[in-house]
């Protein structure tokens, strides 16, 4: 059989991303904003003589005001990293009732779980010297439940972080397509790229449930139950009685938002509503009765003008629930708000410690320092 020589004089190497970095604000709509400096922001996508542009510069509160008062939502803020060829992107959500976002979430359960990791792998420093690869990782892998548990809220909730920037992206993108298409008199239209819309609405809900049954799992291994055996929200609040409400933090914020409620008497037992009793059907119809995108309505979405003298509008893409003249995304970034709030809430009210870890001296086993570039 002939043998096939790789051609060295055909060569031409991949480009490679230039270091840099920019930051972000994401609103429903699919409209951004990137900011240049300290506090000037730039608008876009802005029509102006028929074509997409960037439009600015403004502060961040001019920004909020004249978004707002359009009907758009602010969802995020978005740090976006090029080092040495490799993307970045961190995502920080807009949390109800909280001025600072700098850490989400997220970023809190992951603290929360690392803190109990390091409290752990302490006494055993000195077995680590000398262990094999396999060895240190069963070490680490050997956690608490409470570890367990809040890297599993961590990790779950960075997924429901990266559906919803994924949503935000394909809005944007949608939103100048359409501009530059001249397609702003509200036609309906779609196209291939519709398909990864599906994918990322499905993940939202998906991932929207994980969430929720695993902080459920953290709370049953919290009041003493059995949490492998009550791993979901509703095994949560099936077993949970007025004396476990009274005896967990997290609990008590859940009830306090009007998130589980007594039956009716004589039964001593809870029941979900408000927010978690919506957001578990609307989870349920999009993971277990069908998929978005199945309803002829869902298949299309057109430009709405926010402001049409300004040359703002808005992507639009109905969710067909009782009709169809919710936007997707407008529902998506509502129950978003509502777990990124409950869950920033229990983090800090956990009972663990949820700051940034810092490093200890004592812990560092080695140290190598590569060099990249010239």
């Amino acid at each position: 059989m002939h043998s096939v020589q790789l051609r060295h004089d055909m060569m031409q190497a991949l480009r490679r991303e230039d270091d840099g970095q920019t930051f972000l604000m994401a609103w429903t709509g699919g409209v951004k904003a990137a900011q240049l400096d300290q506090d000037r922001w730039r608008l876009l996508p802005v029509l102006h003589d028929r074509r997409p542009h960037v439009n600015g510069f403004y502060t961040q509160s001019e920004l909020a005001r004249f978004l707002g008062e359009r009907g758009l939502r602010f969802v995020a803020f978005q740090q976006i990293n090029w080092i040495s060829g490799s993307y970045l992107s961190h995502w920080a959500p807009r949390i109800p009732g909280e001025q600072n976002y700098s850490l989400s979430p997220s970023d809190l359960w992951s603290n929360v779980a690392r803190h109990l990791q390091d409290a752990r792998m302490r006494p055993r420093r000195g077995e680590i010297q000398g262990l094999t690869a396999e060895e240190f990782e069963e070490i680490i892998d050997d956690a608490s439940e409470a570890e367990r548990l809040a890297q599993l809220i961590s990790l779950s909730l960075r997924n429901l972080d990266t559906s919803v920037e994924h949503v935000a992206s394909f809005y944007h993108d949608e939103l100048i397509n359409q501009m530059a298409d001249g397609n702003i008199e509200g036609r309906r239209s779609s196209s291939m790229r519709d398909q990864y819309l599906y994918e990322h609405v499905h993940s939202f809900f998906l991932h929207l449930g994980a969430v929720r049954d695993y902080l459920a799992a953290f709370i049953a291994d919290q009041i003493g139950k059995d949490s492998h055996a009550v791993d979901s929200m509703a095994r949560l609040i099936d077993v949970i009685r007025a004396r476990d409400i009274e005896s967990s933090a997290l609990l008590k914020i859940v009830q306090s938002s009007a998130y589980i409620t007594p039956k009716d008497p004589p039964s001593t037992k809870w029941k979900a509503s408000g927010w978690l009793d919506t957001a578990t059907d609307l989870r349920n119809e999009f993971v277990h009765r069908r998929t978005y995108g199945q309803r002829s309505a869902e298949r299309m979405g057109s430009l709405r003008a926010a402001d049409r003298e300004a040359g703002v509008f808005r992507y639009f893409r109905p969710i067909a629930l009782e009709t169809s003249d919710r936007d997707v995304f407008d529902v998506i970034v509502e129950h978003y708000e509502k777990v990124s709030e409950l869950l920033y809430r229990c983090a800090k009210a956990s009972g663990h410690n949820s700051s940034i870890p810092q490093l200890d001296p004592n812990d560092v086993i080695s140290v190598q320092v590569t060099r990249t570039g010239s």
